[in-house]
């Protein structure tokens, strides 16, 4: 239980300190470079891609109900069978708790 605890303080500390970085860089010196921590070259430097798809036959299939699946559909408009009443058991005889 410890050692989780301590994994867990160390994982908070070290998100705390990355993401307070940055600040305290620019409190202690105004001129230095602190873009390394926000990524800003990153969206120059991601090209556009393009995604090519061809037409499938499956898109133009008719997805209605087939006729092996009509079982199904009793379930789904609420035709379903009522349950027996005579099968619910009796309470236990000892408290379980």
């Amino acid at each position: 239980m410890i050692f989780k605890r301590n994994i867990a303080l160390c994982f908070v500390t070290l998100f705390t300190l990355i993401i307070s970085a940055p600040t305290i860089i620019v409190s202690c010196d105004d001129s230095a470079d602190i873009s390394a921590f926000f990524g800003i070259n990153e969206e120059e430097e991601q090209e556009d891609i393009k995604l090519l798809f061809d037409e499938l036959l499956e898109e133009y299939e008719d997805f209605s109900v087939e006729a092996s699946k009509v079982e199904y559909i009793d379930y789904v408009s609420n035709k379903y069978y009522k349950p027996h009443l005579n099968l619910i058991s009796p309470p236990p005889e000892k408290r379980l708790a």
